[in-house]
């Protein structure tokens, strides 16, 4: 028995600006105090976290039909040298975004024959 990753985004607003670069926007989280804070001074309620073109690339890519073996493949084609060592790259970029709270990672049994 064999096992792969699945990495997911969860479900935050996104989307692909005119570059072609993704943008997250994700909620500030604040307090009872800190909202009414910033609502005096108008402060922003939303954190928005614009992406590399490599990270843009992955974003898309962890839709969560894409294992990490293919996910790893894919963005050494598209990145070549840029992302070298690859799997190393990918694999700390996909960690930073679960520490972010952004995607989840499954892991899903398979038989090899």
């Amino acid at each position: 028995m064999q096992y792969s990753l699945f990495p997911k985004r969860r479900e935050v607003d996104w989307k692909i600006n005119e570059q072609g670069f993704v943008i997250i926007t994700m909620s500030k989280g604040l307090g009872r105090v800190e909202s009414k804070l910033a609502d005096l001074l108008g402060a922003p309620r939303d954190v928005r976290r614009p992406l590399d073109d490599m990270n843009s690339h992955l974003w898309v890519l962890m839709d969560g039909t894409n294992s990490m073996e293919s996910i790893v493949e894919e963005m050494d084609k598209k990145f070549a040298e840029r992302i070298t060592p690859v799997s190393e790259r990918v694999t700390k970029s996909i960690e930073q975004f679960a520490q972010l709270g952004l995607v989840e990672i499954s892991k899903i049994e398979s038989w090899d024959h």
